[in-house]
């Protein structure tokens, strides 16, 4: 049984060289890409190159219904369309006028009588008449409504340049267009000869009346705006805006003066009110009034030097003394005079206290002064408003009435010209003639070709967009080197493994298939060789059945072919694919292993040499709440004391806990995709082995098809029969059985 068809080229760092003899060995420049390491960038993906990836092995169905899509769709578009076929015929305007003096002279503005001709023709009253001819009925029974636009956009008038000669072309696309056109031309023809042609003169004269009676309208709407506008400036004068910009400059400093007055006022009664709060009901001393009042101070200073020579005279004298009795009279009498005035003062005025205390002003009790001029004020300001308003008004109304002046002398200049080009139509009506009515029709627009071309060209895209979209819709792994693009942040590809049958039959294909499981252990080989004690390997997967199994069972007899001393660790605890496959039967295993601290007493020997297996025994997925990292570590810590290389089996990353734990505890996770598998699905396996730290070793793509296979071995001679092997381990798997097939079981003489 052959193997499935495979397709898309290998992105394999290994350079096989052409002898057989170096296909166990293969050369590298440099360091393996991405094992054991950092990860491969991805090559840059362009837009090409994701097309091509979609469409990869895809190509000959997609080019063949290409092909076949084209060929329809280029004949739909041709003969699904038809030819247009045009008509032309043609009218000539007369505009030489003969004058009374005999000489003839060409009709002023004859060309805004030609573009109302072209107008006319081209008039939706025109295409229906045209449209009622018998003969267009004919060949277009249903109501001219149904045709109406399509008429409008299949009829050009033109003008010939440089010539009085007016074109008149209709085109048709429909079948019968070649009868049709010509029938198209002669109705609009004659249509407008019978709309346009009898009472054209008499048309023209209406016309001209009504524009002479609107002028009339017009001119005696101008003398009455000119009479007003006198009116309104007898009293304004011949610049009422001047008046009015002074009248404003007037009222704005008016406005002025009545807000300063208000904001005074305003503040005046603010003191006068704190004034009245600080002086409560104690009435003010004469040191108070002295304080604030100049005139107080004078009369205080003088009284007290007075008292103080009365003081001193009377203990000099006597108090008896005429002259001391004198001077008490005097000072009694500048008390009295002093106390009036304090008194005056306290009628009048309230004391406003200095914050500091050092001293104060006078605020007068009585503001009805203030409040008079105020009101005065604000009387002017209102009368000055309504003057300024008055004023306002009819300077608005001079200026609506000049403006609507100007609009009318606008419009009696345009009735002066439309009377003027009425006169010269009205002159040169009946002057065409025809000089076409319409000939045969011929092809004008043949498109066929173009919507053949388009046709052809919208086959051709359609199956290569539902091609696209359906590799869109299913988003699978189909060629090996897709494992190493962005999509799983550019993993290195350590091998491919090819789709083999369960029986086994073909030595070619078993030969093919155990060069690829030794390519992918000298990978792992080589970059482990520069002294890094690397020998644990995770095999897992990003979902069931994609080959996990049988490439840890082939990869254990590759290493121990090459005499390494190998353990395989059965850690799916769900799956347990080790374990039936190499046919253990033990009730203890991994758990027990774990549990008790004891590794080699749980290690079962096989038949093959230098292969053990730690079955999984009695584990189960309930018993992967018992595993932990550091009991994991241990029980590898010491397998690495007794083998060379530990290959632990477990169940899918995204599917079992145990995986998870086993990825984070190995030297390196090898990830198996099988072809088919889904992207998402890939990716975020890839993602989730990130997060715990786990280091990727790479990706062996499962089940390759024969265009993979073939590109990854290109150049290398193989043998063309596989040596047959004396074991027979029918569980064992296609992989596992080509790779046991080059060598004897243990204990086997070679």
């Amino acid at each position: 049984m052959k193997a499935r068809n495979m397709s898309q080229e290998i992105q394999l760092s290994l350079t096989p060289s052409n002898s057989a003899s170096q296909m166990q060995t293969p050369s590298w420049s440099g360091p393996a890409p991405g094992v054991l390491g950092p990860a491969t960038p991805a090559a840059p993906s362009t837009p090409l190159a994701k097309v091509h990836q979609h469409l990869r092995g895809r190509y000959g169905i997609t080019l063949l219904l290409a092909g076949i899509f084209a060929v329809l769709g280029g004949g739909a578009g041709f003969f699904l369309f038809h030819p247009g076929y045009e008509s032309h015929g043609s009218i000539e305007i007369d505009p030489v006028i003969t004058s009374p003096d005999m000489y003839d002279h060409i009709m002023p503005l004859w060309q805004a009588y030609v573009a109302t001709v072209v107008s006319n023709l081209h008039s939706e009253t025109v295409m229906r008449e045209a449209m009622h001819d018998p003969e267009w009925k004919a060949n277009r029974p249903l109501p001219p409504e149904a045709y109406l636009d399509k008429f409008g956009k299949d009829l050009v008038i033109k003008l010939a340049p440089g010539s009085f000669v007016i074109n008149i072309t209709y085109t048709d696309d429909k079948k019968d267009g070649k009868v049709v056109a010509p029938i198209a031309v002669r109705a609009v023809i004659e249509s407008y000869k019978k709309l346009f042609g009898n009472d054209e003169r008499a048309n023209f004269e209406r016309k001209i009346n009504v524009w002479k009676k609107q002028q009339i309208n017009v001119v005696q709407n101008i003398k009455n705006d000119e009479s007003l506008i006198d009116q309104m400036l007898q009293n304004l004068g011949d610049d009422p805006q001047t008046i009015l910009n002074e009248k404003y400059q007037t009222h704005f400093a008016l406005q002025k003066q009545v807000r300063d007055l208000e904001e005074m006022l305003r503040i005046d009664r603010a003191e006068l009110k704190l004034a009245q709060q600080q002086a409560g009901n104690q009435p003010y001393s004469v040191e108070d009034l002295a304080r604030v009042d100049p005139a107080m101070q004078v009369m205080y200073s003088q009284h007290s030097i007075e008292d103080q020579a009365l003081k001193a005279l009377t203990q000099r004298l006597g108090g008896a003394n005429p002259y001391v009795i004198a001077q008490a009279a005097n000072l009694a009498a500048m008390t009295d005079r002093m106390n009036d005035y304090a008194q005056s003062l306290r009628g009048r005025y309230f004391i406003k206290m200095k914050p500091d205390g050092s001293g104060g002003v006078l605020i007068s009790k009585d503001l009805s002064v203030k409040e008079s001029n105020l009101k005065h004020m604000q009387e002017m300001y209102a009368e000055e408003q309504l003057q300024l308003d008055d004023l306002g008004h009819r300077t608005h109304e001079v200026h609506v009435l000049r403006a609507e002046k100007t609009r009318y002398d606008e419009e009696r200049i345009r009735d002066d010209k439309k009377i003027e080009e009425l006169t010269n139509q009205r002159d040169m009506a009946n002057t065409f003639r025809v000089i076409d009515p319409g000939g045969m029709a011929s092809i004008g627009t043949d498109k066929r070709i173009i919507f053949g071309g388009v046709g052809f060209m919208a086959g051709a895209v359609l199956p290569i967009g539902l091609m696209l979209m359906a590799s869109l819709l299913n988003p699978r792994f189909r060629f090996s080197d897709e494992t190493g693009t962005q999509d799983t942040s550019g993993l290195a590809l350590l091998g491919i493994l090819p789709d083999l049958p369960d029986r086994l039959s073909d030595p070619e294909q078993a030969s093919i298939a155990a060069h690829c499981v030794h390519q992918i252990r000298t990978m792992l080989q080589i970059n482990t060789a520069g002294g890094d004690d690397r020998r644990v390997f995770a095999i897992t997967s990003a979902a069931p059945a994609d080959g996990k199994t049988s490439l840890t069972l082939a990869l254990g007899l590759s290493y121990a072919a090459c005499g390494t001393r190998t353990l395989l660790i059965d850690c799916d605890l769900i799956g347990a694919g080790l374990t039936s496959r190499l046919n253990v039967v033990a009730a203890d295993g991994v758990l027990e292993a774990i549990a008790h601290r004891s590794l080699l007493e749980y290690v079962r020997t096989t038949d093959i040499a230098d292969v053990s297996i730690l079955p999984v025994g009695s584990g189960q997925h309930l018993h992967a709440s018992t595993l932990s990292p550091a009991a994991l570590r241990r029980l590898i810590e010491e397998a690495k004391k007794h083998f060379d290389t530990i290959l632990i089996d477990t169940g899918p990353v995204l599917g079992s806990i145990e995986a998870s734990l086993v990825a984070a505890a190995a030297d390196a996770v090898v990830l198996t995709v099988s072809r088919g598998q889904q992207r998402p699905l890939v990716e975020k396996t890839v993602q989730h082995l990130h997060n715990i730290k786990a280091n990727l070793a790479g990706v062996v793509f499962n089940r390759a098809q024969t265009d993979d296979f073939d590109r990854s071995i290109s150049g290398i001679s193989l043998r063309s029969a596989a040596r047959g092997s004396s074991y027979n381990a029918p569980r064992m798997g296609p992989v596992a059985r080509a790779v046991q097939s080059a060598f004897k079981p243990a204990g086997e003489e070679e």
